[in-house]
């Protein structure tokens, strides 16, 4: 986090954007204290819920993770470097996966095919889409492993930064996704904000580093990368 708070513009956009997630949030809550996010409720009202498909809130994160996308791709091209080409893939996997439902239709198809069955209170799809993301994972942070043993230091401390923001999206995707399908209630809701919303925090912290990290690669004169390069 120091990148970010060295960066007076980082922190503004952190700002904006944490306040945007929260005014979502706020506004998730609402609607379930006064009974419309119930799916009997107008369309157009499900649409400002965090959880809902396509949602405004959905919509926000596609333009955080874009917008990474674009930054990683803009400093790679500058660089010409393909070391940063492992987080690109990243950002482009996460974002397909978030707008086409990649692991869920990978999942299910999985699911059917290898003949998963329910188990602890989780779907057969629920370890199909599970097995999707754990072999993503595997084959996209080998190339960033491979791209980390030949990268400099800069590189490499701003990739270990980059690897925890995401190991702690990981703990809401991953873990407190389960817990959110296996209850009910009250329960299902509060997990379902947990995960929703921590996601959508966390999504903001990473868009602000990667912003901070790009403008720091920007801004760094050539003589001095050398430098750091030999270091």
């Amino acid at each position: 986090m120091g990148l970010i708070i060295k960066n007076s513009w980082a922190v503004k956009l952190f700002c904006l954007l944490f306040l945007t997630d929260l005014g979502f949030l706020s506004l998730h809550i609402l609607l379930f204290i006064v009974g419309l996010s119930e799916q009997s409720s107008s369309p157009h009202i499900q649409l400002y819920s965090i959880e809902a498909d396509r949602g405004f809130p959905e919509f926000f994160q596609y333009m955080k993770e874009y917008w990474c996308l674009l930054l990683l791709i803009f400093v790679s091209f500058k660089q010409r470097s393909w070391l940063y080409l492992g987080w690109v893939l990243l950002f482009f996997y996460i974002l397909m996966d978030d707008a086409l439902t990649v692991h869920e239709l990978l999942g299910a198809s999985l699911s059917e095919t290898l003949g998963f069955v329910p188990m602890f209170g989780l779907r057969g799809v629920d370890f199909g889409e599970l097995l999707v993301s754990g072999i993503a994972g595997v084959i996209l942070f080998s190339c960033i492993g491979l791209a980390y043993r030949f990268g400099d230091r800069s590189f490499r401390q701003a990739s270990n930064k980059l690897f925890f923001f995401f190991l702690s999206l990981a703990v809401f995707g991953v873990v407190i996704d389960p817990i959110h399908t296996i209850t009910s209630g009250i329960l299902n809701q509060l997990f379902g904000l947990l995960e929703d919303g921590g996601e959508m925090i966390v999504m903001s912290a990473i868009a602000t580093f990667v912003f901070a990290w790009s403008e720091k690669v920007r801004s760094t004169p050539t003589s001095i990368k050398t430098q750091v390069q030999k270091t």
